[in-house]
């Protein structure tokens, strides 16, 4: 199948691939008609390509991310419309300074920033002790906490600052990118959730989508870019698994706005954590954990299929709005703030939330068709570090879709290519461990006693 001899595409999902995916197509096809589905309007509210803060970094541990970040951060700074919503703010990268595979996606990643920043050398700024990490944010006067009033070692003790970073506010650019998408003749918007597939009768050929309210769409060819929604639709066989990790956003006075306004995003890959530097108001927190899961039960979407399977789902604050993240996930963000900004070290949040992210075992992409159906393609498996690519993943996408995907590209985001023991590539370093039952752990308050 062609996209020449193609007359109609549907695109489900309405984040960093399908709006990607859409505009590409749009540009290249103005004949085609291009029908993109989701439950909301962008920015969607739960998707994880919506937030305040994501950060636009070139620093990667493989050499092919990193020249496409760079050509993407470029692409995104010229952009007239994109470019006001980018805060070039620098990120700094932090490690508790041992020997083992923090230290090796450090220096890999550090590499590569310099390399990028080849021209302008001054971009990156090394912070080569505890007290540097430590004054990069609060100035020189500030002084690290002690040991023994933490009472244990410190965890950011080495690390580098590139200036050439920073971050977007990803709700607002991922509106402007829908705009752009929904301007497009051949485009039509509809939001309402998907309930499946159809195929045609005794066949793995895709014929038509299911909404949930009984209206049925055909088409040629179906975009699963529905990121952790993706596994209703299609059996991912583990190819792809989905979970959320913990966020959590503090109340700054305007003081505290004024001391950090010269922050960079500062993470530490020994610990998971990313704080984001104010904005709005707000000191945005993460961690990289294992992460939860939610597991139910649904129909086995394979064609043909007639039994059950069990996959994670995303549960968020539109499906459970009182939810809180859990007490270990808060405990664990908290002792760091204990060292980094001990001010804010037993601040409430404001609010949390679980961001769900769709992950492959190497961290790379899932750009393919489908191996058990026909006209089912998967543009999906962001693994937490797809949202810097929006301006170049779709015409990636599409290239895949034409046969003009450069064979190196073809193989790194393929199915085949998840098989197996992959072993994360460092592109958005995760904790070790498996994702627990968020059922079992999820509260609706944070306001019981942490013991902290």
């Amino acid at each position: 199948m062609t996209l020449e001899s193609t007359n109609k595409v549907i695109v489900i999902g309405a984040g960093i691939f399908g709006i990607s995916t859409t505009i590409a197509l749009a540009k290249r096809y103005p004949g085609l008609e291009i029908h993109v589905l989701d439950r909301f309007e962008p920015p969607v509210p739960d998707g994880s390509s919506v937030d305040t803060t994501r950060c636009i970094r070139v620093d990667y541990t493989s050499e092919i991310y990193s020249e496409l970040a760079s050509e993407s951060l470029a692409k995104i700074k010229k952009d007239p419309v994109i470019s006001k919503f980018f805060h070039e703010t620098g990120m700094s990268y932090t490690y508790d300074g041992k020997h083992d595979k923090w230290e090796d996606f450090y220096l890999t990643g550090k590499s590569f920033a310099e390399k990028a920043n080849k021209g302008n050398p001054g971009k990156i700024v090394c912070l080569d002790s505890t007290e540097e990490v430590f004054r990069s944010i609060h100035g020189k006067e500030g002084a690290v906490p002690s040991t023994s009033d933490m009472g244990r070692e410190t965890w950011w003790n080495k690390g580098y600052r590139n200036m050439s970073n920073g971050f977007i506010d990803a709700g607002l650019a991922m509106k402007a990118y829908y705009e752009r998408a929904n301007s497009y003749p051949n485009v039509t918007f509809t939001f309402c959730e998907v309930e499946k597939l159809n195929y045609y009768p005794g066949t793995k050929k895709f014929k038509s989508v299911v909404l949930q309210n009984g209206e049925e769409i055909p088409a040629d060819l179906v975009v699963i870019a529905a990121g952790a929604w993706s596994g209703k639709l299609v059996n991912l066989q583990n190819i792809c698994k989905m979970s959320a990790v913990e966020v959590g956003w503090l109340k700054l006075t305007p003081e505290e706005q004024e001391s950090w306004k010269d922050m960079s995003i500062t993470t530490n890959l020994s610990t998971g954590i990313n704080l984001f530097p104010p904005y709005n108001g707000e000191m945005k927190v993460l961690r990289r954990s294992p992460g939860y899961k939610n597991t139910v039960s649904v129909a086995n979407p394979d064609p043909e299929a007639h039994d059950s399977i069990e996959i994670s789902y995303p549960r968020t604050r539109v499906t459970n709005p009182s939810d809180w993240i859990p007490k270990d996930a808060e405990i664990a963000i908290r002792e760091n703030l204990k060292e980094i900004l001990p001010s804010l070290y037993k601040r409430p949040f404001n609010r949390t939330r679980l961001c769900w992210l769709t992950q492959t075992p190497s961290a790379n992409f899932l750009i393919d068709h489908h191996p058990h159906s026909q006209n089912v393609l998967l543009a999906t498996g962001g693994s937490a570090h797809a949202w810097k690519f929006v301006p170049v993943i779709g015409d990636k996408v599409v290239d895949f879709m034409e046969g003009n995907l450069a064979p190196h590209l073809v193989e790194l985001w393929s199915w085949k290519e998840k098989l197996g023991d992959k072993a994360d590539n460092g592109s958005a370093p995760r904790m070790v461990g498996e994702p627990q039952e968020i059922s079992k752990v999820i509260r609706t308050s944070g306001n019981e006693d942490l013991c902290i």
